[in-house]
């Protein structure tokens, strides 16, 4: 039974999204979860709970990773609505058409390289290679989006 790649990376996706939060913990809480206060995890007061348990260079990683996890979540979106405009087109006028295999594969390989950037960049040196991959996968997503409405259009 073949499957459809393309709707397997939602859920993989998805998964991306939450490493970044669960290494922000680990890293933040030294491994001992008890430490985190799950009632207002997003709170100014445990943000600053937080920010006593570990030095500056570790906090900003805590940051790093907690902005990342955010970054993907809000992209996710973007992402689904090209999955499944790619594959709806590519339903209706055959494999390749809007190159939505291609795109979901390629997606997720620049995602990850995208989060462990995020994740391990400390400078703004690098920080550009992260901003370069956030364009790519936008304007290729609508591409996808676009491809699709000319499928659909016709």
């Amino acid at each position: 039974m073949p499957i459809n790649i393309p709707l397997l990376t939602i859920p993989l996706y998805y998964v991306l999204a939450a490493i970044p939060h669960g290494y922000a913990m680990a890293k933040i809480t030294g491994g001992d979860l008890s430490k985190a206060d799950n009632c207002n995890p997003h709170g100014m007061a445990t943000q600053e709970k937080l920010k006593k348990l570990v030095g500056p260079r570790e906090f900003a990683a805590f940051e790093r990773a907690e902005s990342c996890h955010r970054n993907a979540l809000e992209n996710m979106p973007l992402f689904v609505a090209a999955i499944f405009a790619g594959c709806l087109a590519e339903w209706r006028a055959g494999a390749g058409a809007t190159g939505v295999t291609t795109f979901s594969i390629v997606w997720m390989a620049l995602r990850t390289a995208y989060t462990i950037n995020y994740i391990v960049v400390e400078t703004r040196k690098w920080a550009f290679v992260r901003s370069l991959i956030y364009f790519i996968t936008t304007f290729w997503a609508f591409a996808v989006i676009i491809r699709a409405a000319i499928v659909f259009g016709n």
